[in-house]
């Protein structure tokens, strides 16, 4: 997958991501999922939509600017896959889910609760009822 075809598919991304950060990401992701087989393509695109979420999120508020919204942000913000372990109403306490310790870290893929898209990766990976290689990055 080039970094092209990434953008054809997920056009929200263009323009916002520096090229030498999206050639990365699609880089690791072919590496990654060399192994994957027929949703090989499906696992790529989903893995780097989700580390440029993640990438998003560290951009600056100050970032390009759509509109008055700052584009950053917005796309770090659609990703978003911050999940509600618990939740507490007087005194008002919220308790976030942590993926430190699921299955995904021995992989190297701990990551994938954050976003949206690492979400969705999981899901596809979890469809196998076979295990699949997953490269670690080079």
């Amino acid at each position: 997958m080039t970094s092209a075809e990434f953008l054809a598919f997920y056009p929200q991304f263009s323009n916002l991501i520096p090229e030498p950060v999206l050639s990365a990401f699609t880089a690791s992701a072919a590496l990654r999922f060399a192994d994957f087989g027929e949703d090989a393509e499906e696992a790529r695109r989903l893995y780097v939509a989700h580390k440029l979420t993640l990438y998003a999120r560290t951009m600056p508020s100050s970032a390009e600017t759509t509109g008055g919204v700052s584009s950053f942000s917005a796309l770090a913000s659609a990703g978003d896959g911050a999940r509600v372990a618990s939740k507490k109403v007087d005194d008002v306490a919220i308790t976030y889910a942590s993926s430190a310790g699921s299955s995904a870290s021995a992989s190297g893929l701990a990551d994938l609760a954050e976003s949206v898209y690492g979400q969705q990766l999981l899901s596809l990976l979890k469809l196998h009822t076979y295990p699949r290689y997953i490269r670690d990055s080079p």
